[in-house]
């Protein structure tokens, strides 16, 4: 588990198809330390197990990641240069105890990562 360790969550507000987080990055995380000395960058691996983790968290439920549909990294996460991002997120249930989760990744108008997960229950 990355929360309260990797990243803590500042806030959290609902939206009309999900919510929006105010995420704090730990820049000395071990994790960080590795990937890279530094230039510390946020892993995609990392970045899955955040929105997992989050959706969890707001459905008081846990989840398998079963798909990444897309993962689009168009800027890299640096927490010395942003240790306060935003993870929005929007929820559309599937069938067989599904959700689909499309994630943005930002700080302010720009834009870390998208991606779409598809998430089962644990």
């Amino acid at each position: 588990m990355l929360k309260d360790s990797f990243f803590s969550v500042q806030s959290c507000e609902d939206t009309e198809s999900g919510c929006t987080n105010r995420i704090a990055l730990n820049a000395s995380h071990p994790v960080f330390q590795a990937h890279f000395a530094g230039n510390p960058i946020m892993p995609g691996a990392c970045i899955v197990q955040m929105i997992k983790e989050l959706t969890a968290d707001y459905f008081k439920r846990s989840f398998f990641v079963s798909v990444v549909k897309n993962m689009k990294f168009l800027h890299a996460i640096n927490p010395l240069v942003s240790p306060e991002i935003s993870v929005q997120l929007a929820f559309t249930q599937q069938e067989n105890e599904r959700i689909s989760v499309s994630a943005i990744l930002h700080k302010g108008d720009r834009i870390f990562t998208k991606s779409t997960l598809l998430l089962t229950n644990h």
